[in-house]
Parts: structure tokens; C-alpha cells; sequence
């Protein structure tokens, strides 16, 4: 089976950031591609930021809608999984744009994680591992079966590529050892969340450390031990914390969607169902920041980029926020409309990769 195409660029338009695209579209109306597809559509959020042209370009490989994404800490390889049932890994280096080079069919998918040499996917209440060093991914090299109770949501991998955090929708957390294949512990009980967990982030740097989110409301900061510190996501009318930037009031509860460290691993972002961008402390979990005013809808994901924190929400915009390394602009510099719901974000080989529920992958370049 042939089972990746080269990415096509005959929808890419490039786009003025702060509000004028090349082709003369104003700021925040759409445009269309060669082939009829959305461009990007752009707001302007602040005008004193440097002019941007950011360009769109879409991969094209599976044959349903893209779930998840995950890419290697060199940013070599970007791997994506589909509910078409198949994960596929790109290479990211190769000449003239993103290329296709291996493909595993494991039937059902839900989070894809990319370890030292090793594929990870999510299906079903099992984890998988596929062996990169093979042509072909036919079959996984190991697998852990039931390692969950309930579907599995994410899989990071840390760092030095030896752990595997995996979040589930009874609420637990599994750390899986990458070396021995064996579980090392559950994070879960009174200590854990009463509902679905829904994402969770490894700790980069000397400090070990693991944050988890869930439907709960609550970010855990768990300890090696099992001990736990929960902070609990207050609602915009309990909100009186400091670092609170008020925006559009939305009606859905703080639900924690989306989790990442900084690379530092000094702050963790938390994107809430609530539409707000929340800040906190990676040690203590204290609440640095609380933004609103980028999206209309939950903030369903957070990734980070040398340009700053990058949010998806389920209203179809992209949000980029300046990070100093010690706090966030208080709106979003950039706004970019994308064309459908998305799925997942994550950043790679300086673009920004985009899932949503097309067949296509998009990967937006210009960003900085």
C-alpha cells in the first residue's frame, strides 16, 4: 500500500498576521485556496507586534479525521494518529516538505507519543509500542494490555525517553518504565480525580515532576511518592485570584483540557473549558496568571514554542502568546482562525502542526 503523499501546497496562502494578507483579504475574513479549501483567516490583536506572514500548508496521508500528534524533542519526526485506525510517522527533514515513512495499522487510536526510536500508541485501555528501526510497523514490538480501565486520552514521553505517563478516563495516571516495559506505579485513589483525566505533562529539568488535568476541574501535581497537591480550577465568579485578565464571560465549568510545562519546568499552562489560559507555579501550583480574551470556547489545547504558548479552542482559532519566561502577554499577539474543529496542536522543525477533523494534517510556518 502506498500510504503517504508529499504535503500539498496548492492551498498555502500566505497571511499578514497583523491583519493583511498578500492577497489584499482584510484582517478576520476568510479567503479561499487553489482548491477551494479555507486559508488562513487572521485578527488583528495587537498592533504595536512585528508584522508576521504566516503560510499554511497541508499533509496528506490518512483517510479520516486526525486525532492526535505528537513530535520528537529534536523535532525531526512529527507521528500521527487517525481514526481511520492507522498512526503514521513524517519526516519532517526531508527535502521539499513533511515525508511519509512508516505506517502502522492498529485498529483504533487516541494518542500517539514518540519515545527513542519508538512508536507509542493509545488503543482502546492498551499501550503499544512499534520499533522505528523497522521499514515496516506491521505488527507492535511490545504491548501492554489493559493497562488501563477505561479508553487512555494522552501519552507523553519524558525527556531522557525512559517514562511514559499515560491519563485515563477513570481518572488514573500509570507511569509505564520504557526500558523494562513494566508499570511503576498508578496515580490514582482519594488522592486523584474523580473524573475522566483528560491530560497530563511530564516535568522537564532536574526536578522530577507530573502534572495531571481532568473533567474534575482540578490540576494534580503529583509526587514520586504518590503524594498529591490539587488545585482546583475556580469559576469565573469565584475567580478573585491575582494575575486574573478578564475577558468574555463564559458559562462552561474550568474543566482542564490541555496541559504543558514550560521548557523550563518552573510554570505549567492549562487551557479550561471555560475559554481562560491558566498559569501555574510547577512546584508550589499557584496561580501566576488567568487570561481570557483569546477564545470564545474551551482552550482544548496548549503546546509551547520558542516563539511563546500556542492554544487551540473548540471556537477554530489559534492563539499566540509571548512568553518572557516569567509570565504571558495578557492577550494574545497573534489570532489565526483555522478552518475546522481542532483536535491537537504541537510544534515541530519551527512550524506548527495542527489536527483537526479533516483527513489533512496542517502545518503553519511563520510563527516567531
Amino acid at each position: 500500500e502506498h500510504a503517504f503523499s508529499q504535503a500539498t501546497h496548492g492551498a498555502c496562502v500566505l497571511c499578514d498576521a497583523m491583519g493583511s494578507p498578500n492577497s489584499g483579504v482584510g484582517a478576520g475574513e476568510a479567503e479561499r485556496g487553489s482548491e477551494g479549501s479555507p486559508a488562513i483567516s487572521s485578527e488583528i490583536t495587537d498592533r504595536t507586534a512585528p508584522r508576521l506572514s504566516v503560510a499554511m500548508r497541508t499533509m496528506q496521508g490518512h483517510k479520516d479525521a486526525v486525532v492526535c500528534l505528537a513530535a520528537d524533542l529534536s523535532g525531526a519526526r512529527l507521528v500521527s494518529g487517525s481514526a481511520d485506525g492507522t498512526c503514521r510517522v513524517w519526516d519532517l527533514r526531508a527535502p521539499g516538505g513533511a515525508r511519509g515513512i512508516h505506517a502502522a495499522i492498529v485498529g483504533e487510536v487516541s494518542a500517539v507519543a514518540l519515545g527513542e526510536e519508538t512508536l507509542l500508541v493509545a488503543s482502546g485501555m492498551d499501550l503499544l509500542a512499534f520499533d522505528l528501526a523497522k521499514v515496516l510497523l506491521r505488527e507492535p514490538s511490545r504491548r501492554l494490555e489493559a493497562l488501563a480501565a477505561e479508553e487512555i486520552n494522552e501519552v507523553v514521553v519524558d525527556v531522557a525517553g525512559r517514562l511514559a505517563a499515560v491519563a485515563e478516563d477513570s481518572g488514573a495516571v500509570h507511569l509505564v518504565n520504557l526500558h523494562t516495559w513494566r508499570l511503576e506505579r498508578t496515580f490514582a485513589g482519594k488522592r486523584g480525580h474523580t473524573n475522566l483525566c483528560s491530560s497530563v505533562a511530564l516535568r522537564p529539568g532536574r526536578d522530577w515532576g507530573l502534572a495531571s488535568g481532568g473533567m474534575d476541574a482540578a490540576v494534580i501535581l503529583w509526587q514520586r511518592s504518590g503524594r498529591a497537591h490539587t488545585v482546583s480550577m475556580r469559576t469565573q465568579d469565584d475567580e478573585r485570584s491575582a494575575g486574573v485578565v478578564h475577558g468574555p464571560q463564559l458559562c462552561n465549568p474550568p474543566f482542564v483540557h490541555s496541559l504543558v510545562y514550560a521548557p523550563s519546568g518552573e510554570t505549567l499552562f492549562a487551557g479550561l473549558g471555560d475559554g481562560s489560559l491558566v498559569v501555574l507555579n510547577a512546584a508550589t501550583g499557584e496561580q501566576l496568571q488567568r487570561l481570557r480574551g483569546g477564545h470564545a470556547a474551551a482552550v482544548c489545547q496548549v503546546t509551547c514554542a520558542p516563539c511563546g504558548v500556542i492554544t487551540g479552542g473548540n471556537d477554530q482559532a489559534i492563539c499566540l502568546w509571548r512568553y518572557t519566561g516569567k509570565e504571558l502577554s495578557e492577550r494574545p499577539e497573534v489570532r489565526l482562525r483555522h478552518k475546522e474543529k481542532i483536535n491537537w496542536l504541537t510544534w515541530a522543525a519551527d512550524e506548527l502542526f495542527v489536527a483537526d477533523l479533516g483527513c489533512g494534517i496542517a502545518a503553519y510556518a511563520g510563527l516567531r
